[in-house]
């Protein structure tokens, strides 16, 4: 578990921040990619804004 809070909009987690659980992750462009815990949630590069605000999609069980 983190201890760290989501920073955007209705609980989502901000670029920049850190990735509190490992699993797939949307953003508000509808685009998913998979994320590790305790990497950081990198700039949208090449689309509209680089800040992207990610939600939660489905969590992978730890190995």
């Amino acid at each position: 578990m983190t201890m760290h809070m989501p920073m955007g909009p209705d609980g989502a987690w901000k670029t920049g921040q850190r990735v509190p659980f490992d699993g797939d992750w949307a953003d508000q462009y509808g685009v998913v990619t998979r994320h590790e815990r305790g990497a950081t949630f990198p700039p949208c590069i090449d689309r509209k804004g680089e800040c992207a605000y990610r939600y939660l999609v489905e969590a992978v069980a730890a190995a």
